[in-house]
């Protein structure tokens, strides 16, 4: 026993000057490099929560632009919408007035014809009832007296 005591003591000696070191020393190393992949775990744990938070920042503006860029475009499309009805009505009302315009000329020109007719009808009638020729001067007065005779105001309005 006393061997074995013996035996003990020298294998612990010589275990510690040969073997705890270098042990002790990879325990350490161990310890330094677990030690250091926890700072850098932990270090790359803060750099994706900040850029985690970037990108939520990111995403967070490009839809405040999406939503502005949706209004401008609202606004634009009802502007456009706007300009085109009134370039429509403006159209409409240009149309309208020209077809005023054309009404009221084509009845002066079918007065002026009416009268034109009225007058040769006037110098005709009265030609055979006078069965005679009637000189430049009387026609223009006669056809004066027939023109004067009619309402041609009267004839304007209910061609409108």
């Amino acid at each position: 026993m006393i061997w074995t005591l013996i035996t003990f003591v020298v294998l612990l000696l010589v275990l510690k000057k040969f073997a705890f070191g270098p042990i002790q020393n990879m325990i350490d190393n161990r310890r330094n490099a677990i030690a250091e992949s926890i700072e850098a775990a932990e270090n790359t744990r803060r750099e994706a929560e900040r850029l985690l938070a970037e990108y939520r920042e990111s995403i967070a503006n490009a839809k405040r632009e999406a939503e502005e860029i949706i209004e401008r475009a609202h606004k634009v499309g009802e502007s456009t919408k706007n300009d085109i009805v009134n370039e429509a009505r403006d159209l409409a009302q240009k149309e309208v007035d020209d077809a005023r315009k054309q009404i009221q000329r084509e009845t002066r020109k079918a007065i002026r014809e009416l009268k034109d007719e009225v007058a040769d009808l006037a110098i005709l009638a009265a030609g055979k009832v006078t069965s005679k020729s009637i000189n430049k001067e009387d026609h223009l007065r006669l056809v004066d007296e027939a023109l004067s005779e009619v309402d041609f105001d009267k004839l304007a309005s209910e061609g409108d």
